[in-house]
């Protein structure tokens, strides 16, 4: 997701103005994407969290 040129078959996730791309295969496997922004003192950055068929990746 972050270390990889965008190909043709991936698939693009918009949420407000942020722009999210995805390998085809992890939106066949995982029906939907948690994306969570934390801005603390501790972190700062997204958190992707995969919820779906499948309990390990």
């Amino acid at each position: 997701m972050a270390l990889d040129e965008p190909k043709e078959e991936d698939v693009e996730i918009k949420v407000d103005d942020f722009t999210f791309v995805v390998e085809d295969v992890l939106a066949e496997n995982f029906n939907v994407f948690t994306i969570d922004y934390s801005n603390s003192w501790l972190r700062r950055g997204f958190t992707v969290i995969p919820d779906g068929r499948i309990s390990t990746c």
